[in-house]
């Protein structure tokens, strides 16, 4: 792993990675920026593996956290469709929690913008084109990637450089999963977080696969309320096909939502708020649903927005760790990585140049995902509940009861 060079760029200081020749130093580069998450996840143990190995400690109250390469590896093109690059996963060693503080307070944008400039700075210096990407609460800290460009207006006419927040990779797979559960015309769902810029991009999308109902949850208040009408308007013409609501405690039992779409950040959701034999996909990271054998009482909980490469695009898998090759980071088993991660390798791969930035999230992404993500067998992970792995046969049984249920219940109110 590389060392550190401290260098001056105006005010900000830049540390820039000083690492030996590789043999992929001149292949374009990836730089995915994220944070860790919470105690007890195994991508914060192997993170603490990783500073370990440095020589570093996580940092104390008050101190910069600076930033550590985590992973390295390469990728290459299914059946040559793209060219081969090389990613970087850097990660701020700070927790979830103390992030979002943070990002209140603008010091998760300087931790932000620091990693993306030295990652910029090494690749300009080996005349490679790079793609930055920003994860989990990065997006937030830098109002997904457009306060970046803003405050580094040179990087959008730079021809060397592309930026994305990724979040149309994340949208792609869980509207992918949701064919793969099984879910037939007719089913009613609801979306928590229907706001925020995934949400609001999934609501858009849902009409596609024909459910009978959508439901769009909110938080409370008067702007937000107008913020979900505006939404609905947009969401199937608006009409009695879609409601809305600012109350998660009540509001899927009051839809009768038998699939939930979790959307939403640093919310945390009880199972006493889902309906029975309602499949919950929780997108979140960290994950807003938390093991409680509560859950086990008729719901399913599925882990979502995360997908699989095919083994033969990660043929090192993420590279070396601790001797070994590691394969497993903690998004979901086997050559998983977080959606967003994903959608900026393929970007790369695909030779794509620009800049996705800001909360507004064109469909049209999200259907470049969907034609782009077999150039590297990227497809939605396999079923994984509280770390538990499932068969798509397990989910489907669960989403065919579901839904007699929902069939059965539908003719008795008829009947009344």
């Amino acid at each position: 792993m590389p060392s550190l060079r401290t260098e001056k760029r105006g005010i900000m200081r830049i540390e820039r990675p000083i690492r030996p020749n590789w043999p992929e130093r001149k292949w374009p580069r990836v730089a995915f920026i994220a944070h860790a998450l919470l105690d007890g996840y195994r991508s914060t143990d192997l993170i603490s593996r990783r500073l370990d190995e440095l020589g570093q400690k996580w940092p104390q109250d008050g101190e910069d956290p600076g930033f550590i390469n985590w992973f390295s590896f390469p990728v290459t093109p299914v059946d040559g469709q793209g060219q081969s690059v090389w990613v970087d996963f850097y990660i701020i060693p700070v927790l979830a929690g103390q992030f979002l503080a943070a990002c209140k307070s603008g010091q998760a944008y300087d931790w932000a913008e620091a990693v993306a400039l030295a990652a910029i700075a090494e690749a300009k210096a080996d005349g490679v084109h790079i793609t930055v990407g920003w994860g989990a609460l990065t997006k937030v800290a830098t109002t997904h990637g457009a306060r970046f460009l803003e405050r580094n207006a040179w990087v959008k006419s730079d021809d060397m450089v592309s930026t994305t927040h990724g979040d149309a990779g994340t949208a792609a797979l869980v509207l992918e999963t949701i064919r793969r559960a099984g879910f037939k015309r007719g089913f009613r769902v609801a979306v928590i977080g229907a706001n925020g810029a995934i949400g609001d991009a999934i609501s858009r999308l849902l009409p596609s696969l024909s459910p009978e109902s959508i439901l769009l949850v909110g938080k409370g208040g008067e702007v937000n309320a107008s913020r979900l009408n505006e939404l609905r308007a947009r969401v199937f013409g608006g009409g009695d096909r879609v409601a809305i609501h600012q109350d998660k405690s009540s509001a899927c039992h009051d839809h009768r939502s038998d699939l939930v779409i979790i959307a939403t950040t640093g919310m945390d959701i009880a199972p006493s708020e889902i309906p029975l034999g309602a499949l919950v996909l929780d997108m979140t990271t960290p994950s807003a649903c938390h093991a409680n054998s509560e859950w086990q009482n008729n719901r399913l909980v599925l882990a979502s927005g995360c997908g699989r490469f095919a083994d033969r695009a990660v043929k090192e898998s993420f590279g070396q760790f601790g001797g070994e090759l590691l394969a497993d980071v903690g998004a979901g088993g086997h050559h998983v990585l977080w959606g967003c991660a994903g959608e900026t390798i393929t970007r790369a791969v695909a030779e794509w140049h620009g800049h996705v930035a800001g909360t507004n999230i064109p469909l049209g992404d999200i259907q470049w995902c969907d034609s782009h993500f077999p150039e590297l067998g990227f497809a939605p992970q396999l079923p994984v509940s509280f770390g538990r792995s499932l068969d798509w046969s397990d989910v489907h049984a669960f989403v065919e009861r579901s839904q007699k249920r929902i069939s059965v219940q539908a003719s008795q109110h008829l009947h009344q």
